[in-house]
């Protein structure tokens, strides 16, 4: 046992063999609890549960009626009675206080859904592991509202360095409320990080032996830092720009290349292991510091119920006109158009000919608009069993070299060189003004 690791922690006469007790928790997460980066556009911050409940309406899905109003913790329900029926109840943000969903660019600075960083928690829950001696500390991260999803685009490019441009799915993604975790496992021995576990929309990523948790980004003080994704709030390791693994990987439509992204950057941050930013909630063992609070016994969704696919049948006209009325007329608005409506006829046809849990799989959480359970309910993640991966390779784009029109310029040795070029620069000054500025 290296005891020389725990002088500056207060142990008392506590056993590795043992759960920590409540006092060391803290210490431990005031030391090594990570610090989340969030990109300089983020707009949609995490909040504190009581700040988001003060804005909150409880709907009924059978009348649509109000239950509660801007509803206390000890005045949410417990339950269900019914685990298979999540959408029976639901939070949502008061419309009054919340007005219409608009664009990031265009949401009021008073609006909620923009949460409350300076006020925000991350919820904490131990899980003690007496067989691996260790104890993971789960930071559940709790967000008003998620945006829009983003997709990188690549148009056409005959002989001519291809161009990037970054375009927003705007209303495609976007869904109230959002519970991200990530977990840092603890050694009992050394009482510092083994392993780093972090959710990223239908998966993770699992961080685990010496080289890769030596790899990991530091501050001065050892404390790791991890970056939230720009409007999903996926969680990752590193800042760059991370291709979805889930629904597509790239999709190559008319000579117009998109895969779905992740943009990760660092700005402001958000240190969980300040005492103002975190709460400590919870316990795999019997822990009487620790009762049960009663916002985590309420299993219904945080954030309004919609089937599957169903913003994009059902909504799309809507959102379609109130696309039109907030942009002005331009080419970029046909591609926004062509680009939802290219993901509505997919996901709508999948909804319906592919029913059942296959289904399902395949839509992934772009097309579930719904709001989340709450950790408690979350039963996998919750006991520990995150089913996690370590970071898969990213696959790049399509290199430089192996565009058609440079292979056959320089097969020809330059023969076709002046044509290529000229058509290049024809269809780029025919297409580029449709795309906007990444």
């Amino acid at each position: 046992m290296k005891k020389s690791a725990w002088m500056e922690y207060d142990t008392g006469n506590w056993s590795p063999r043992r759960p920590m007790p409540v006092a060391l928790l803290r210490q431990v997460i005031e030391r090594h609890a990570p610090v989340i980066h969030f990109h300089p556009e983020e707009i949609y911050f995490p909040a504190a549960i009581d700040w988001y409940l003060a804005r909150a309406l409880l709907i009924d899905q059978a009348t649509g009626a109000v239950i509660v109003r801007h509803p206390t913790p000890e005045q949410l329900p417990e339950g269900p009675a019914d685990p298979s029926r999540p959408e029976a109840m639901w939070l949502t943000l008061d419309p009054d206080l919340a007005g219409p969903a608009l664009e990031p660019e265009l949401s009021p600075p008073d609006d909620p859904r923009r949460g409350d960083l300076a006020g925000a928690k991350a919820y904490v829950r131990a899980v003690h592991h007496p067989m691996l001696g260790a104890t993971d500390l789960q930071f559940w991260m709790f967000y008003p509202y998620d945006g829009p999803g983003l997709v990188r685009l690549r148009p056409f490019a005959f002989a001519a360095r291809r161009a990037d441009h970054l375009l927003s799915l705007w209303p495609g993604g976007m869904h109230e409320a959002d519970w991200e975790l990530a977990v840092i496992r603890i050694d009992h021995h050394t009482l510092t990080p083994r392993a780093v576990f972090l959710s990223q929309h239908q998966g993770g990523d699992a961080i685990m032996g010496e080289e890769a948790m030596d790899a990991l980004e530091r501050d001065a003080d050892g404390r790791i830092q991890l970056y939230a994704s720009l409007y999903g709030h996926a969680t990752y390791a590193h800042a760059d720009e991370r291709k979805l693994f889930y629904l597509w990987r790239n999709i190559k439509l008319f000579g117009l290349e998109m895969a779905l992204v992740d943009r990760l950057e660092k700005h402001s941050s958000w240190n969980l292991g300040e005492p103002d930013n975190y709460s400590l909630f919870s316990a795999s063992w019997h822990e009487p510091e620790l009762p049960e609070q009663p916002w985590v016994r309420f299993g219904w969704r945080w954030g309004s119920y919609e089937p599957k696919g169903g913003r994009f049948t059902r909504k799309l006209l809507d959102d379609i006109t109130v696309l039109l009325e907030t942009r002005m007329p331009s080419l970029v608005l046909i591609l926004h158009i062509i680009t939802v409506g290219i993901f509505a006829l997919l996901l709508a046809l999948a909804s319906r000919l592919l029913g059942g849990k296959f289904g399902n799989r395949l839509l992934g959480s772009l097309a579930d608009n719904s709001g989340p359970r709450g950790p408690r309910w979350q039963q996998h993640k919750w006991n520990a069993l995150y089913g996690f991966k370590p970071p898969p390779a990213q696959r790049d784009w399509r290199p430089e070299g192996s565009s058609l029109g440079r292979r056959l310029a320089e097969a020809t040795d330059g023969i076709c060189r002046p044509p290529v070029r000229l058509i290049g620069t024809a269809l780029r000054w025919l297409f580029g003004p449709i795309l906007p500025k990444a």
